[in-house]
Order: C-alpha cells, then structure tokens, then sequence
C-alpha cells in the first residue's frame, strides 16, 4: 500500500519544482508485527461475494504490500511463476499469524491474488518514479539505486529490473496500456476504497437488510464525484442496465454477458463480473452452494469432539486460576522483568507445561524451562518476559511458536523440538519434579534431579582406569575405550576440570575474550582462522548447545590425531564447513553455497566422503556424502527426515548435478535425476541438547571404522539405541585436552 501512496504523492507534485523527498518512513506494518509477537490477531470479515471486508481490511491489504516487497523480487515477471511457490506460502503463512483467516483453498486463492496485485503496483511504482520523467517518459540516463528501499531490493536486483524496463517489447506495451488508461470512458472515482467497501458503506449507510448489491449499481456510485453528481453517460448506462434487468433472467445473465456489461457494450473477461471489484466470480455471485444438512455421523464426532473440550477444560480449570495469579504477579514487577532470572520459578532447569492463549487457552507441549541469569537464546539475548525453553513433547501439532526463530524461520512448535525457543513467562507452568540448581564454580552443577533436557552426569567416584588411558595415550588417540562403562563408581572429568581452572584464571574469565586457531586448507579446502570464546567453553563445561566454533574444533582435533600423517584417512575423508554452508547462508546466498560444495566436490578421488555437520538454526546433523556415487547418508539424532530439511537437500542434490556435469561423468538414465539419500539408523538422543556432542561422536565413529559405505542400522561396534552420559563425556574430555595441549588457554 506504500507504493499507492507515495505514487499518488509523487503523480501530484507541481511540475516546476524538483521532486519532492517523501518525508514519510517504509510501510511495514510494525504495529502488526509487535502485535503478533504478543499473540494478538486481527479479525476480518467477508462479504456474500467472498470478498474482503471490515474495519481490518485495509490494515490486511497494507500489509500484504508489506510481504510481497519482502518476500518477491521484483525481477519476478510472471505471478503464476512456480518458483515464487515457496515465497507465496511465507505470505500465506506470516497473514495467518496476525489474522483470523480460514486455511481454506478459497481464502488462500483471494489473498495471493490480492498479493500479485500489490507485486504489480509496485513495480509500477518503481517505474514511474526512477524510470520516467515528469511527462511519463523513459530516462535516457541510468537511474539511481533507490537506498530508501534497500531493504527490498538487492543493487543486483535492481540491475536486471531496470534491464527489464528498458525492454522494446516492455515499452511498446508500457505506451500501449498507458494511452488505453489515459482517458477512460467512465472514470471511477473512489480511489483506495475498492467495490467491496463501496458496497458495505452504501448498505451501513441505508441500514439495508440485503447482503449484496447488483453490479450496475455499485458501477454507478464508483462513478459519483465528491460534489454527488451523476454524469449523463453514466446515468444512461445505469437506466438501461435497469431495463435490462427486467427482461433479461439471471440465468441468461449468468450464461451469457452480465447486464452491466450489455449496456455498455463491452466483452466479459471469464473469471471476473464487472463492476464487483477484486475477489468476485461469476461462481461466488451466481452459484454459492446450498448448505446440506449434516449426517448423523457427523452430528455424533461433533458431539464426541465438544465433551472432550469440556472435559479437558474442566481439568485445566486450575490452570486458568494459577494463570490469573501469575499475570498478577507479573504486572507488579515493571521494569525488572527484562532479568532473565524470574523469581517465581525455581533456579536452575525445571520440567514444564508450554501453554499457548490465542486462539484458546490450552496445553499445547512438554518441556524444560532454563532460568539461568544471563541465558542467552543461540547467542542473543531473550526478549522481555521471556524464558529459555527446550521443547520435548508436542501435543497440539498445530500450534504456533509465540517467537518464531528468526535463525531457522522455524513458526510451528513441531518443528521445533529438540532445539531451544523462548516462551512468555505468564505461559510457563512447572510440574510437580525438583528443578536442578546451580552451585558455586568449584562444585559444577547438583545433579539432584536431573531434567532431560540439560543433564550432565558427573558420577560420584573416579575412575582411575579411563583418566589414565586419558592421559597416557599415544599419537593414534583410536586408542579410548568408547564402549567402556565402569562397574562400580565413575568417569571424573579430569581435563574438563583443569581446563576451566585454566580458564578462570586467564583473561578468557572476562566476557568477550576470544582465542584464535588456524585451521588448514587441507580442513575445509581454504585456510581459515576460527574463534574461540567464552561461551564456547561454557557450552562446554555446563553440557550446552553447541555452537559452530566448538564443532570446528572438534573437526581439527580429529583432524590432528587421526588424519595428519595418515594418507589413507585424510585421502578418503574431507570435510565441509559449517560456516560456509548453513541454514542461513542456504537462504540468503544459495550460489555460493553451491559453488564451495561443489570445489569440494571437484577435489574428489576414487574414494572419497565427505563429513558435513549442518547447522538447521537450532539443530546439528550429519550429512555424510559420497559425490562420485552420489550417495548421501543422513545422520539425525533426532530422528527426523531429510524432508524436513528441503533447503539443505536441494543445495545437496543440486551441487551433485553440478559436479556430475563438470566431471562429464556418464550416468544410467535410471540414474540422472536420482541421488541416492540413505537414513543411518544412528543413536537417538533423549534430549533437547545433544545433537552437537553427537555429530561429533559420529564424525569420530565414521573415521576411526575407515569405511566409505556407512550401513543402513549404523557400525555393529558402536550401534545402540542412545549414548551414554559416559560416551558424550568422553568426546568432551577430547575437547578439552585438545585445548591444553595447543595451549589455546594460559594463564
């Protein structure tokens, strides 16, 4: 709606003046944003013609413009493109969020088609004011990149649109349109109000019982001036529209051209009735279907469905009071509700209820709350009246996150499981279990209860046997006992212990100090410099998420002891950074990614596989690929699907075909369009966390079993339903004698 506006604004200047700067800001409907944020949806409402109506409708139609110059290039020459698929249920999917819109295939259609609208006045409107001068002419000069909108639109966008403009072929349509517009007939004269909201206005106005009006009279007030005076043209296409309505039937009308358009003596356009606006059909106008009468079948799952409802909010009935008294307490703690350490819950993890308010109050997942002072949600800080939690059930698989995860562009609570999300306080329960709390540095964190979601066994007793194979292990560190599990007392984490003495007593104690370790071309095939901080280590010793620098680590170490002066291993083993190649970067610069795979690709031998831990925005796994047979196996502790994943399995598939076409390498027709994708049935993890010490052990397992073919049910030597604390331990005491012994810390 922006670009209407600031059109109109820019078609009214004086002509002899210079262009006026538009004072005004973008158009992007932050109070629809925030309201979203606090799960406030907005009501619409339809007409009989299935169009859009209401004191919402404008907000909508704005915001629409909103998303189309966000999500649509403007390079995007067609509508019906099937590439703009993807972009079209973000839109779909972001309207839902903020109003109340049936998901049906009708709604839907309305919106896009509103939406391709919108698209097309927009660049409209970028014509008319960088590509033409006051006379509506094309610019012989180059037209500036509009900074105002940088935010929509890339210089490289912008680029090939101008491209587009200057067309012969667009011009000559361009001028064609222009004269046809230039002087109409009957000129409607509503502007923005559109014939839906005519026609709600002329009914409110006369308090009419009827739902609709005919077409030609809609026509007409379009056509009335702000004085309300009816020209004669227009007064006699109206006359004889009602002429014609006496002798013409509906379904003549309806089989044939409509009356409006007799009078005036125009052809019908299919799929539209003229003078009713956007959104009505000739179906919509003259074939609504009858409502039937429920079956009997029907009636009873109607009635088995409600006394479940009753009896599930009979159940919750404390819940609403537990509610009321914690937004009470809530509304008395003003300004200090930014802490993250909320005093109404314990310190520490705690097992949770995750309720959602909108559309109704209810339970809709299980998980683990974190209130730790000073959490940070994937290395930011959580947003007011927020908590970290870490979701382990779903029960309503439909249900919104109340934050999207801007990282992952994760919306659905489903998708988020296993990962971290942050959830508003007042919607928080804890059950009924003991939270863990956190002592003091020297004794690390009380294991008293443990929560699933960020446990870290440290066991009562040392076990001399594993810390001495620890530390007196030789160069070929294959040498740890990975399926050693003590009888009796167990694992001290001896070199995790001295590391964070190390650590608090260097520099690397205050925030934001960092360590840099080089990392070899031979790693990711270009030499890099990765960096170490705090946090990293933190993640470490208290048994959290893991970020992509404590993973690169973990890739050199196994680089260092397992690799290096071995041409066997790192002659079939390469691997892929993370830092190139993530969620993220997939959706933002989707050629580069592909062009790094596919360099990596072109330094393959006979046998080669290639280990890629992909970061999903909240979720590690492990892509392991063999380019020259195009196979890929996939490694979720999670059990998920590569399905899951579209972004990342059409970078794979695509960086193969494009290997394959460099190498000119013969493949079966049976064969071309197939790429082999293998789920591993690995260990699963029972928590919310792990996924990053397990694609670690993964990584290890893989190479130290020296095989490039990976079985369907995992290596027989390492194959279980899950790791053991003990396992995981032992990759992070790994870690973290690697550090001491590239002395990354000193004090």
């Amino acid at each position: 709606m922006a670009s209407d506006q600031e059109n109109s604004q820019d078609a009214n200047a004086p002509d002899d003046t210079s262009e006026k700067e538009i004072t005004r800001g973008i158009t992007i409907m932050k109070s629809i944003i925030r309201d979203r944020d606090k799960a406030v949806t907005y009501n619409v409402n339809w007409n009989a013609d299935n169009q859009l109506i209401g004191s919402n409708a404008a907000k909508l139609a704005s915001y629409i413009g909103t998303l189309v110059r966000m999500h649509i290039p403007i390079t995007a020459t067609r509508w019906s493109n099937k590439e703009l698929g993807s972009a079209k249920d973000k839109i779909w999917t972001e309207i839902l969020r903020s109003f109340n819109i049936e998901d049906t295939t009708i709604r839907k259609k309305y919106i896009l088609q509103l939406a391709g609208k919108r698209h097309r006045g927009w660049r409209t409107f970028l014509t008319n004011k960088y590509l033409k001068d006051k006379e509506k002419n094309f610019v012989e000069y180059d037209p500036e990149y509009p900074v105002k909108y940088a935010i929509f639109i890339t210089e490289e966008e912008w680029v090939a649109f101008v491209a587009q403009r200057r067309d012969e072929n667009f011009k000559k349509v361009s001028a064609t349109n222009r004269e046809r517009a230039s002087n109409p007939t009957y000129a409607y004269k509503k502007g923005r109000l559109g014939y839906a909201r005519l026609e709600e206005k002329i009914l409110d106005e006369t308090k009419s019982d009827a739902t609709s009006l005919p077409p030609h009279v809609l026509w007409k007030e379009a056509r009335v001036g702000k004085d309300g005076t009816v020209r004669d043209d227009v007064q006699h296409i109206y006359d004889e529209c009602e002429t014609l309505s006496q002798s013409i039937s509906t379904a003549e009308d309806q089989e044939n051209r409509s009356v409006l358009s007799r009078a005036l003596n125009v052809p019908e356009y299919p799929g539209r009735v003229r003078g009713k606006g956007h959104g009505c059909t000739p179906t919509s106008l003259y074939k609504n279907p009858r409502r039937r009468n429920p079956s009997n079948q029907e009636v009873m799952e109607t009635l088995q469905a409600l006394q479940a409802q009753v009896l599930q909010l009979q159940k919750d009935n404390e819940r609403y009071r537990c509610m009321e008294k914690c937004s009470s307490q809530l509304k008395e703690t003003s300004e200090k509700a930014s802490i993250n350490c909320q005093n109404k819950f314990p310190e520490g993890i705690s097992s949770c209820q995750l309720y959602l308010s909108s559309p109704t109050y209810r339970l809709v997942g299980k998980g683990k709350v974190h209130n730790t002072s000073g959490d940070l949600l994937h290395h930011r800080p959580l947003p007011d009246g927020h908590l970290k939690v870490s979701v382990d059930v779903v029960l309503d698989k439909d249900a919104l996150l109340p934050i999207p995860d801007i990282v992952s562009e994760t919306t659905l609570l489903r998708d988020a499981i296993g990962s971290f999300v942050a959830w508003p306080l007042d919607l928080i329960f804890i059950d009924d279990e003991t939270p863990t709390k956190p002592a003091s540095k020297d004794k690390g964190i009380l294991r008293h209860n443990e929560s699933v979601a960020s446990q870290k066994e440290v066991f009562a007793q040392g076990s001399q046997q594993l810390s001495q194979k620890i530390g007196s292990r030789q160069k070929n560190k294959r040498d740890l006992p990975v399926k050693y599990l003590p009888k009796k007392g167990a694992f001290v984490p001896r070199y995790q212990i001295s590391l964070e003495t190390l650590v608090d007593s260097s520099d690397m104690a205050t925030a934001g100090a960092i360590r840099l370790l080089d990392m070899e071309e031979d790693i990711f095939g270009y030499s890099c410099t990765e960096t170490i901080g705090k946090e990293d280590l933190e993640h470490i010793f208290r048994h959290q998420e893991l970020g992509v620098g404590v993973i690169h680590t973990y890739i050199r170490f196994l680089y260092d002891n397992f690799m290096r002066g071995n041409d066997q291993l790192s002659n079939r083993f390469r691997f892929v950074s993370s830092s190139l190649v993530n969620k993220a970067l997939i959706c933002r610069e989707p050629d580069s990614c592909r062009e790094y795979l596919v360099k990596r690709f072109m330094a393959s031998s006979t046998n080669n596989l290639y280990l890629w831990p992909y970061n999903s925005g909240c979720h590690w796994l492990l892509l392991a690929i063999d380019p020259l047979k195009e196979v890929v196996y996939f490694l979720n502790s999670i059990d998920g699907e590569w399905t899951n994943y579209p972004d990342m399995k059409q970078l794979v598939d695509t960086s193969i075909k494009v290997f394959r076409s460099q190498r000119q390498a013969r493949v079966p027709r049976t064969k071309s369009s197939n790429i082999t994708w293998i789920k591993v049935q690995c260990p699963l993890q029972r928590n919310g966390i792990d996924c990053g010490y397990f694609v670690m052990r993964f990584m290890r397992e893989i190479i130290n079993m020296n095989q490039i073919e990976i079985p369907i049910t995992y290596f027989d030597e390492y194959k279980c339903a899950h790791y053991t604390r003990l396992q995981l331990e032992q990759i992070k005491e790994e870690l973290c004698q690697y550090f001491i012994e590239k002395r990354l810390i000193s004090i």
